[in-house]
Order: C-alpha cells, then sequence, then structure tokens
C-alpha cells in the first residue's frame, strides 16, 4: 500500500516567553517546529467502501489526514435554531427524513418536536450525524470527535445504527469517515477500513459486531414512568395493562445489563378472546436504531402465544411499520390511511382517526 508523509511546520515568533520555553529545550536559535504524520493512505472517495473509521490519541493527526485526504469533507457543525430539529433540515420527502432520523437512532418523534438545545447530549450527537449525511455538500462526510461527547452505552448502539443506515443505503451514495480516540467502537460501527494514527497502519475488512441478549422479563405498572416521556402518543397507561420490561447486553460473558432497554404494555383485545394488543411499546433514546424494538415485540409475540394469545399491534409510525411488514414474524392485516375510530361499551371514540395506521398479527414459529 502506498505510504504518505504529510510535513507540518509551525513557525515560533521571538518573544521573552518563547525565548525563555526555547531556552529550557536547549535550543535557542529555534525558529520553527515541524511535525512529520507518516501514514498508509487510505481508500479514495470514488472507492468501493462506505464508511472509513480514523482512530488514535489527541494530537496524532487525524483530523489532518482526513483533511488532507479528503478536503472539503469535514463536517463543521450546524447553527440548530430555536425550531424543532425536524425543521433543520433541508426539504426532502417527510418519509425519507423520518427513515433517516430513525436509522440513526433517533426515533423518538417527541424528541423530533424540540429545539436543538433541549435534546440529551446523545440525541444531539445522533441529530448531528443525521445532519452531517443527509444534506452533506459532497460525497464524503468526515464527522470529527465522533462519539466522544457521549457514553460508551450510545457510542456502541449509535454506531451499530449508523452501519445497519449504511447498509441499507439510506443516505444515497454519501461515505462517512469518522475520527475517535474512542476504539471501542470499531466493532459496532463495523467500518469498511481503518487507519490507525498511532502506527500509520491501514486495515481492510468489516469487523464483525458483538451480538447482544435481550431479557424479557414481567414488571410492575410504575416502572412506565422511566419510559413514558419517549413514547409518542399521551403518557397514559391502562391499568388493565400485563406489561414487560427488556434489558440488553452482550451475548458472550456474563456482563450484567446497565439498564432497562425497552418497555412494553400488552392487554387484552376487545371482541377477541383469542388476542391481545399492545398498548404501548418504548425503546430508550439510547437503545433506538439497532433493532433492539422488533427483537423486544417478536419476544412479546411468542410469550403470548403460549399463553394462548394471539398479538396484533397498531402503529402510526411509518419507519416501524415498513418493518414490521419486512418481517416474517408479523402479518399486516389492516391499513387505515386516515386512522380508525375505536367503540368502547357502544361508545364511538376518536381512537387513531386523522392519522395513518397498520395493524399486524404475530406469525408464532409454530406456523412458519
Amino acid at each position: 500500500m502506498t505510504r504518505r508523509v504529510i510535513k507540518l511546520v509551525c513557525p515560533v515568533p521571538r518573544s521573552y516567553r518563547t525565548a525563555r520555553v526555547a531556552g529550557a529545550l536547549d535550543r535557542p536559535d529555534l525558529t520553527e517546529i515541524t511535525t512529520a504524520i507518516e501514514f498508509e493512505e487510505p481508500p479514495a472517495p470514488d472507492g468501493d467502501w462506505s464508511v472509513g473509521l480514523l482512530v488514535g490519541g489527541s494530537g496524532s493527526g487525524k483530523t489532518t489526514v482526513a483533511q488532507t485526504c479528503y478536503p472539503g469533507a469535514l463536517y463543521e457543525g450546524y447553527a440548530w435554531d430555536g425550531r424543532p430539529v425536524v425543521d433543520n433540515f433541508a426539504p426532502r420527502p417527510f418519509d425519507a427524513l423520518a427513515d433517516a432520523l430513525a436509522a440513526v437512532g433517533f426515533a423518538s418523534q417527541t424528541r423530533w418536536l424540540r429545539p436543538y438545545a433541549t435534546l440529551s447530549g446523545g440525541e444531539r450527537f445522533r441529530c448531528d450525524l443525521a445532519k452531517a449525511l443527509l444534506d452533506a455538500p459532497g460525497p464524503v462526510v468526515f464527522f470529527d470527535e465522533y462519539a466522544t461527547p457521549v457514553d460508551r452505552t450510545v457510542a456502541q448502539t449509535a454506531s451499530a445504527a449508523l452501519r445497519k443506515a449504511f447498509d441499507r443505503r439510506l443516505f444515497g451514495r454519501v461515505k462517512l469517515v469518522a475520527a475517535t480516540c474512542r476504539t471501542e467502537v470499531a466493532e459496532w460501527l463495523e467500518p469498511d477500513w481503518i487507519l490507525d494514527l498511532s502506527t500509520g497502519n491501514l486495515a481492510r475488512g468489516r469487523l464483525r459486531r458483538p451480538k447482544l441478549r435481550l431479557d424479557v422479563w414481567r414488571v410492575q405498572p410504575a416502572v412506565w414512568n422511566a419510559f413514558k416521556d419517549y413514547h409518542y402518543l399521551s403518557g397514559s397507561l391502562n391499568r388493565a395493562s400485563r406489561c414487560y420490561a427488556a434489558s440488553a447486553r452482550p451475548a458472550q460473558g456474563d456482563a450484567p445489563a446497565d439498564r432497562l432497554a425497552a418497555f412494553a404494555a400488552v392487554m387484552q383485545s376487545e371482541g377477541r378472546a383469542d388476542r391481545r394488543r399492545v398498548h404501548r411499546l418504548v425503546v430508550r433514546p439510547e437503545y433506538q436504531g439497532i433493532g433492539i424494538g422488533s427483537a423486544f415485540l417478536d419476544a412479546l409475540g411468542e410469550l403470548n402465544w403460549r399463553d394462548g394469545k394471539r398479538l396484533e399491534i397498531v402503529t402510526g409510525f411509518a419507519p416501524f411499520a415498513r418493518r414490521l411488514a419486512r418481517s416474517q414474524r408479523w402479518r399486516s392485516v389492516q391499513v387505515c390511511p386516515h386512522g380508525r375510530t375505536q367503540r368502547h361499551k357502544g361508545i364511538e371514540e376518536r381512537g387513531s382517526f386523522g392519522r395513518a395506521t397498520a395493524s399486524f398479527l404475530y406469525v408464532p414459529t409454530s406456523e412458519k
């Protein structure tokens, strides 16, 4: 592979203080500082790759290398204004924007309606990722200090969600070069190449992302309080609900889950003794975008089937409905472009009228 050298020359102006420092270094005639960065050249912008990763400690030259090899690609941040974040993106079909936001793990619609300044650090990180990739001015986006401001869980789950989005071509032909000192994100991001600036060596080939184990169990309704702010409907919970929670942890080893990842409430379907329906389903923002919601829902469907009940779900979140439509575990039973009304004890209620919904019924493993 071709090795390249970048020489950086920094002039040292003469002053009393710089003379004192130069004297302490036993270099009284020092007029400039020269630094050389030697590395194997990463793939060209038009190469056969989607995601690249630059790793190395602070000051190792990650930014310099990226700006030299991919000029004009640096995402320098965006001046988010006081409008909801969903209004801060360039014009495009709304469904495409919703898919992209969900793909980077920013799927809580209630958060879309908030200004950027009111979001958490993890949510801001995901918004910046989406902004950089959706509104990219060129074929390559260089995202500096990738995952630096977020905790380990968000860094890993956001990386996994981002890789899935690239595999689905949700950002078109745009390529990403991420620079970080956090080497633990590499196996979650699954980059097509990694350039380690501590050695200057380039490695090609995707790593294998660690598998997660999802643990599901019954919980008390009070657990809902930790999730209700992230649900796109009201925060109320039917008192007749059967409640479940899920946690995620590495499939290998005995490392415990550090927090609850998802919550669901299930209740009896009216007029159908053999069915239950999903009343509430929420995945915490730091776990969104990596398929936990779908896996959790599959597990609930199987649990209720073993209990003698078929599980159904009605969703008004278009990206999730499209995901269920692709699944072999769920069968589409009804699509209501304008929503539907509900009846309770003979009285017609508004229900989902006015918003598009799709209904799905669980297909048990015994029927596949």
